[in-house]
Protein backbone atom coordinates (compact mmCIF):
# COMPACT_ATOMS: atom_id res chain seq x y z
CA UNK A 1 0.00 0.00 0.00
CA UNK A 2 2.98 2.07 0.84
CA UNK A 3 4.79 1.56 -2.54
CA UNK A 4 1.60 2.43 -4.43
CA UNK A 5 1.11 6.08 -2.64
CA UNK A 6 4.60 6.54 -3.13
CA UNK A 7 4.34 5.54 -7.14
CA UNK A 8 1.38 8.23 -6.98
CA UNK A 9 2.90 10.79 -5.14
CA UNK A 10 5.80 10.59 -7.67
CA UNK A 11 4.07 10.76 -10.79
CA UNK A 12 1.46 13.41 -9.41
CA UNK A 13 4.91 15.49 -8.62
CA UNK A 14 6.56 14.86 -12.24
CA UNK A 15 3.01 15.89 -13.87
CA UNK A 16 3.33 18.99 -12.49
CA UNK A 17 6.51 19.80 -14.14
CA UNK A 18 6.58 20.19 -17.98
CA UNK A 19 8.74 16.78 -18.11
CA UNK A 20 5.99 15.67 -21.08
CA UNK A 21 6.47 17.75 -24.08
CA UNK A 22 3.61 17.59 -26.54
CA UNK A 23 6.25 17.13 -29.15
CA UNK A 24 5.30 20.35 -30.93
CA UNK A 25 8.14 22.08 -33.10
CA UNK A 26 8.25 25.92 -32.58
CA UNK A 27 8.27 28.16 -35.26
CA UNK A 28 10.77 30.17 -37.18
CA UNK A 29 12.43 33.68 -35.44
CA UNK A 30 10.66 36.78 -34.88
CA UNK A 31 11.28 39.23 -37.92
CA UNK A 32 12.99 42.43 -36.42
CA UNK A 33 11.74 45.15 -38.71
CA UNK A 34 14.15 47.47 -39.81
CA UNK A 35 13.51 51.45 -38.39
CA UNK A 36 13.78 54.62 -40.52
CA UNK A 37 14.85 54.85 -44.05
CA UNK A 38 15.27 51.36 -44.18
CA UNK A 39 11.71 50.37 -43.39
CA UNK A 40 10.42 51.68 -46.09
CA UNK A 41 12.84 49.78 -48.82
CA UNK A 42 11.84 46.60 -46.57
CA UNK A 43 8.10 47.41 -46.85
CA UNK A 44 8.59 48.19 -50.37
CA UNK A 45 10.34 44.54 -50.97
CA UNK A 46 7.43 43.22 -49.15
CA UNK A 47 4.99 44.29 -51.43
CA UNK A 48 7.43 43.21 -54.64
CA UNK A 49 7.62 39.75 -52.87
CA UNK A 50 3.68 39.66 -52.21
CA UNK A 51 3.08 40.93 -55.75
CA UNK A 52 1.14 43.46 -54.00
CA UNK A 53 2.27 46.06 -56.68
CA UNK A 54 0.73 47.22 -60.18
CA UNK A 55 3.87 46.57 -62.27
CA UNK A 56 3.22 49.02 -65.19
CA UNK A 57 6.06 50.68 -65.31
CA UNK A 58 8.75 49.37 -68.45
CA UNK A 59 11.83 48.29 -67.87
CA UNK A 60 14.44 49.08 -70.66
CA UNK A 61 15.26 45.69 -72.69
CA UNK A 62 18.82 45.98 -71.21
CA UNK A 63 18.05 46.06 -68.06
CA UNK A 64 15.85 42.73 -68.40
CA UNK A 65 18.74 40.45 -69.01
CA UNK A 66 20.37 41.72 -65.57
CA UNK A 67 16.97 41.26 -63.46
CA UNK A 68 16.27 37.56 -64.85
CA UNK A 69 19.93 36.99 -63.61
CA UNK A 70 19.21 38.52 -60.21
CA UNK A 71 15.61 36.89 -59.70
CA UNK A 72 16.50 33.65 -60.69
CA UNK A 73 19.69 33.60 -57.85
CA UNK A 74 17.00 35.13 -55.71
CA UNK A 75 14.62 32.62 -56.27
CA UNK A 76 17.58 29.49 -55.70
CA UNK A 77 18.33 31.38 -52.03
CA UNK A 78 14.85 31.07 -51.42
CA UNK A 79 14.06 28.02 -48.56
CA UNK A 80 12.21 25.06 -50.40
CA UNK A 81 8.90 25.82 -49.13
CA UNK A 82 8.74 29.85 -50.56
CA UNK A 83 10.07 28.04 -53.69
CA UNK A 84 6.68 26.44 -53.92
CA UNK A 85 4.81 28.97 -52.73
CA UNK A 86 6.09 31.69 -55.25
CA UNK A 87 8.27 32.12 -58.66
CA UNK A 88 10.33 35.90 -58.60
CA UNK A 89 11.52 34.80 -61.70
CA UNK A 90 7.75 36.04 -63.33
CA UNK A 91 8.71 39.21 -62.30
CA UNK A 92 11.24 39.89 -64.56
CA UNK A 93 10.76 43.17 -66.99
CA UNK A 94 8.10 44.18 -64.67
CA UNK A 95 10.21 45.90 -61.97
CA UNK A 96 12.91 48.37 -61.71
CA UNK A 97 16.69 48.64 -60.05
CA UNK A 98 14.70 50.25 -56.84
CA UNK A 99 12.02 47.76 -56.46
CA UNK A 100 14.43 44.62 -57.03
CA UNK A 101 16.85 46.28 -54.65
CA UNK A 102 13.63 46.48 -52.15
CA UNK A 103 13.44 42.75 -52.91
CA UNK A 104 16.76 41.75 -52.01
CA UNK A 105 16.90 43.54 -49.01
CA UNK A 106 13.46 42.20 -47.43
CA UNK A 107 14.49 38.38 -48.55
CA UNK A 108 18.12 39.30 -47.23
CA UNK A 109 16.17 40.44 -44.15
CA UNK A 110 12.90 38.15 -43.87
CA UNK A 111 14.78 35.25 -45.04
CA UNK A 112 18.56 35.54 -43.68
CA UNK A 113 19.85 35.05 -47.34
CA UNK A 114 23.42 36.48 -48.01
CA UNK A 115 24.00 38.50 -51.09
CA UNK A 116 26.90 38.99 -52.48
CA UNK A 117 28.09 42.24 -53.73
CA UNK A 118 29.60 40.64 -57.28
CA UNK A 119 26.00 39.04 -57.86
CA UNK A 120 24.27 42.53 -57.73
CA UNK A 121 26.92 43.73 -60.60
Amino acid sequence: MNKILSVCLIFFTLSQFELFPSGGVSGGGVVNIPQGKDREKYHLGKAVFQKELDFKETIPPSQIKENEDRLEFLQGSLPNTEKRRTDLTELSGKITKEQLEALEYFLSVRFNIKIDKKEKQ
